[in-house]
């Protein structure tokens, strides 16, 4: 099966098709074994364990840059290839020994190396391989060269066309010190098309690896927002109206999930959405976070949603990041404007020009 290939319910299959897993060598990076182990044992699914020896990361010995050659070049392009050939061979031998170890456990596991730029040579061979997933952890160094991660992690994100899990290294660390199993998924909505994307994807992993739902959705009610035609502040006696929406919208999606034999629960969250989210992180331990990004895909041309941003660096929660271009059925009915919304715009007379806010009366 290819990373093209659709399920019957209109999503991809992400957990039948190999998972990419960076490693650099670092204790960091291998922080997000754990959480691969738990979804891929219960899932069958083979990985692939990646290391890129950066080219541009390699620096000659001065000894040889002052070495006497008829070609001032040489020195450096020799050793260049030497030592790129060498941290090739060491990287192979360390990925081997961790696969095998896989294996011995019952996994299905590969390592290959290759030489090239982190981020490009990880979406190459995601591609190649026809994985569904790429896990790596947010941060790390490798000593072959700089950090294939941090930054690294950043530029897959936002380039790669099927999902990224990403782990922070205080989790990693926390989650191998405590081994506690994840139990919860986290599925922020909005009410959009396109967060609604995300629960197909939700759903399957929520079957296959007998976990919780939490819905959730944040409720602005204090800052100031677009309605449908003019800029407007939302007023503190709105609240109990917007809350009631959000959770009617949230209800009504959970039910459709409990009807398909999950548990699931939701939660109406106050105030910015990246502030919130992240207060639910660090109140929720053993969570996984799944989130749509907004944007365009290319390394060059794709800005990250600021939210999932956020949460990939700082919930201290895995988050599996899921590219917006993902296809999936359509599901629920997009949340039209409420009462609450509604009410806004009762408020803004004909009169009032954008950017005017809108008061309390009465």
């Amino acid at each position: 099966m290819t990373v093209n290939d659709v399920v019957e319910d209109g999503a991809i299959n992400i957990l039948s098709q190999p998972i990419l897993v960076p490693l650099d060598g670092s204790d960091v990076a291998t922080g997000i074994l754990p959480y691969v182990l738990q979804i891929a044992g219960k899932a069958n699914t083979p990985l692939v364990l990646f290391t890129a020896v950066d080219p541009d990361a390699i620096d000659c010995p001065a000894s040889v840059m002052s070495a006497e050659s008829p070609s001032a070049g040489e020195p450096t392009a020799v050793c260049r290839v030497r030592i790129e050939e060498s941290s090739r061979v060491h990287a192979q031998d360390t990925l081997h020994g961790v696969a095998t170890c896989l294996k011995d456990d019952g996994m299905e596991a590969k390592a290959t190396v290759t030489i090239g730029d982190p981020a490009e040579e990880i979406l190459r061979v995601a591609e190649a391989e026809g994985c569904g997933l790429i896990a790596m952890s947010t941060h790390g160094r490798n000593p072959i060269g700089r950090s294939i991660l941090g930054s690294i992690t950043d530029r897959v994100i936002r380039a790669s066309n099927i999902p990224v899990l990403t782990v922070t290294p205080v989790r990693a660390r926390k989650n191998r010190e405590e081994g506690a199993p994840l139990t919860t998924i986290v599925a922020p909505l909005d009410g959009s098309e396109l967060s609604q994307h995300a629960l197909p994807y939700v759903e399957r992993l929520a079957r296959i690896l007998s976990m919780e739902v939490l819905l959730t959705r944040v409720v602005r009610t204090e800052h100031p927002v677009y309605t449908d035609t003019e800029l407007g502040f939302w007023v503190p006696e709105f609240r109990e109206e917007m809350n009631w929406e959000a959770t009617e919208y949230l209800e009504q999606v959970a039910q459709h999930l409990r009807d398909k034999g999950l548990t699931v629960r939701s939660q109406v969250l106050a105030g910015p959405a990246a502030r919130a989210l992240l207060n639910l992180a660090h109140e929720t331990p053993q969570n996984l976070i799944a989130m749509i990004t907004r944007g365009r895909t290319g390394l060059s041309r794709w800005m990250m949603g600021s939210v999932a941003s956020t949460l990939v660096r700082r919930s201290g929660a895995p988050v599996l990041v899921l590219p917006a271009g993902l296809p999936a059925r359509p599901w629920l009915p997009v949340a039209a404007p409420g009462a609450a919304k509604a009410l806004v715009s009762a408020h803004l007379s004909p009169g009032i020009g954008r950017g005017q806010p809108v008061v309390s009366r009465g």
